[in-house]
């Protein structure tokens, strides 16, 4: 009776007569034509035996990622369900065939990668000589589980780029990295994960190649994009049926009825104005080459490809058609995700032109049209507020003055040079702090309250700084950047603690600050040039200026693979201006400036105008104040600015005495609240 073992010698002979074999000198894309199949169970629209033909836009990038090619990194920069991942199975079933080695797969997240990894499965299952040649999943071993897949001469890893562990436990030739615009900014804090997937075949010099994919989202923070500015551009042109004119296909030059009924593409030719049918794309298609842009580094190939050149039987145009115009009444309404989205998946653009916001240039012609510089207050100013950006060799501060209805007026934007670990630094900023702006009615106004960022490197400073001063209505923030948190936090965190480990009631109050609704009221307002909620700004800002206050844009973005709407910036650009307006904002809405009405803005004015009538010019020794009499931890030689003094030759020589000045309304108590349920022992 036979045993049922398998016969050690047959096996023996097999795999070495296969091992001399010489393996195929195949460029990727012919391998593929020969050996690629698609499996039925992905749920894919055409199995069967793959045919480059259908996309002739992915034979040369298959041809670059073939191990004969010099290039070191391919960048495809494509719209969705064109070619990416399909020309990464075709590379990875190549190599595992031709070229074997240790091969690392990047996804934004382990669901992604779990699903990719599984879609790799059924396609080694479906193509013989993949199944051949990868273990056969067991239960016994790991040599082919969902993360896992050995064959001969390497392993094909599956993981996530969210993790710094991933991207250095292991050496692999060839790193696929997809959808690399969803992965982590910053992995563990050790940089960026796509540097760091190249270090893993550093090893293999010059013989390792790279291969990323992606849809951009946008401008200033699309690693894809990046990527591909970096390269030598390349776009794939191809001939109009009638001229025979090389062009690429634009959005722009698409034209369709109201009813989508009719849909052409108008030729680009200087000679030509055929409008071309859908039919004619596949002989387009057929026909169409790759040209370069750029010259780019020299290692680095890119390429673009929006969803225009779909083949026929995919994505029609006039299905693009519809899906642009619902994005654009969304947009008409406010929602400007799902032009977002066409842009980005469609159009395989980075979102940043389609974006309509007041830009930096229409806030710096209004800015050249008031009357105040810098230092100065409008008849319009009732009520200062300070905020100040902590950064590693200075302190940024802006005042901001506020009038009926929040209108806003930019009063004042100064840079404390100095290492914020420097008390010399803190002091220099305490004084300008005590600085009393003159009013136009006579008045000396000072800042009511004050923010102070604590998210940076320097937070103990911060604390040490706002402790003493509390009763000076100077806070220590946070930014929380999370949609639907409010400007201002209903009550602080005390940060202090006891030796005992318990909380320090009476020390430093850190405010968290909802800096995604604070952006919203402030972006949502900068179209106002005057009236409640508009801005203002001092004509002498430098240019720079306006250019932060409008840097960060609001878009959907995958984090961790999961879509998340929120502000962003470009990797290079600065946003201090907009983090103080945010400050300022916040310490508005700790005054309850927000909650004032007509009434109490009146009696702010009046208070104002009755104390201008009568109060005498600031002298050069300010009378000592209750402020001052409190103030026992600060440099007793303070001495006022120029701006906060007049000459003494200005005074009356002798005045008559003043009847009692009405006193200023008193600004709304710090908001506390109390629960009995904290109170029960």
């Amino acid at each position: 009776m036979p045993a049922g073992y398998a016969d050690g010698a047959k096996v023996y002979r097999a795999g070495y007569c296969r091992g001399l074999q010489p393996d195929p000198e195949l460029w990727v894309d012919e391998w593929a034509d020969e050996y690629m199949r698609i499996p039925r169970d992905t749920g894919a629209a055409e199995p069967g035996q793959y045919r480059t033909a259908r996309t002739p836009y992915a034979r040369e990038p298959m041809r670059c990622l073939s191990p004969a090619h010099p290039c070191k990194r391919v960048v495809t920069m494509v719209a969705s369900q064109l070619m990416k991942t399909q020309i990464a199975l075709n590379w990875i079933g190549a190599l595992i065939h031709m070229s074997p080695s240790n091969i690392l797969t990047l996804l934004p997240s382990l669901t992604l990668a779990k699903r990719v990894s599984g879609r790799m499965g059924k396609t080694i299952a479906a193509t013989p000589v993949l199944r051949e040649r990868v273990a056969t999943s067991r239960s016994r071993d790991a040599r082919n589980t969902m993360d896992t897949k050995e064959f001969e001469g390497g392993t094909l890893y599956a993981t996530t780029a969210g993790s710094a562990s991933n991207l250095a436990e292991l050496s692999a030739r060839y790193v696929y990295g997809d959808e690399v615009d969803r992965w982590d900014v910053d992995v563990d804090e050790e940089g960026d994960p796509i540097e760091l997937a190249e270090t893993r075949g550093s090893t293999f010099g010059r013989n390792a190649k790279f291969y990323f994919s992606s849809s951009p989202t946008i401008k200033g923070a699309s690693r894809i994009d990046d990527l591909f500015q970096a390269s030598d551009q390349r776009h794939f042109y191809v001939p109009c049926p009638s001229c025979g004119h090389m062009q690429t296909l634009e959005w722009e030059s698409l034209l369709y009825s109201a009813d989508f009924a009719t849909v052409h593409y108008q030729c680009a030719g200087p000679e030509c104005d055929v409008l071309i049918e859908e039919h004619h794309k596949g002989e387009m298609l057929a026909k169409g080459e790759w040209r370069s842009h750029a010259q780019g580094d020299g290692e680095t190939v890119g390429f673009h490809l929006n969803a225009l050149y779909a083949p026929l039987g995919w994505t029609s145009w006039s299905a693009l058609a519809k899906q642009f115009q619902k994005a654009k009444r969304a947009q008409d309404r406010g929602d400007l995700e799902p032009m977002q989205v066409f842009y980005n998946t469609r159009l395989a653009k980075v979102w940043d032109s389609a974006v309509e916001q007041t830009k930096a240039d229409v806030l710096q012609a209004r800015a050249l049209q008031e009357n105040y510089v810098l230092g100065s207050l409008t008849v319009g100013v009732l009520v200062l507020t300070a905020a100040v950006d902590v950064q590693a060799n200075r302190l940024e501060l802006m005042v901001i003055g506020w009038g009926v209805g929040m209108e806003r007026w930019v009063v004042d934007h100064q840079v404390i040079p100095g290492d914020p670990a420097d008390d010399r630094t803190w002091a220099l900023l305490d004084e300008r702090l005590k600085v009393r702006y003159r009013h136009p009615c006579g008045v000396g106004l000072g800042i009511l309250a004050t923010g102070i960022d604590s998210g940076g490197h320097h937070t103990h400073e911060v604390y040490q700084f706002c402790r003493v001063r509390r009763w000076r209505n100077i806070f220590a923030i946070k930014g929380a950047s999370k949609p639907g948190r409010p400007v201002i936090a209903q009550r602080p965190s005390l940060v202090d603690v006891t030796w005992k480990g318990q909380t320090e009631r009476h020390g430093a109050e850190l405010w968290m600050i909802g800096t995604d609704t604070a952006k919203d009221w402030i972006y949502n307002r900068y179209s106002f040039e005057t009236g409640p909620g508009a801005v203002h700004f001092a004509k002498d800002l430098p240019d720079e200026f306006f250019q932060q206050c409008v840097a960060e844009r609001k878009v959907a973005r995958y984090v961790k693979g999961y879509k998340r709407i929120e502000w962003v910036k470009g990797k290079a650009d600065r946003n201090e201006a907009l983090d103080l307006m945010v400050y300022n904002l916040a310490m508005a809405y700790y005054l309850n400036l927000h909650r004032y009405g007509e009434h109490d803005w009146d009696k702010l004015r009046q208070a104002l105008a009755q104390a201008g009538l009568f109060d005498e010019p600031v002298a050069v020794q300010p009378p000592v104040t209750e402020a001052d009499d409190h103030d026992d931890d600060d440099d007793p030689s303070d001495s006022p600015t120029p701006r906060d003094t007049t000459p003494p030759q200005a005074r009356p020589a002798s005045p008559p005495p003043p009847p009692p000045p009405r006193p200023a309304p008193k600004p709304m108590q710090r908001r506390s609240s109390s629960s009995g349920y904290l109170k029960r022992r």
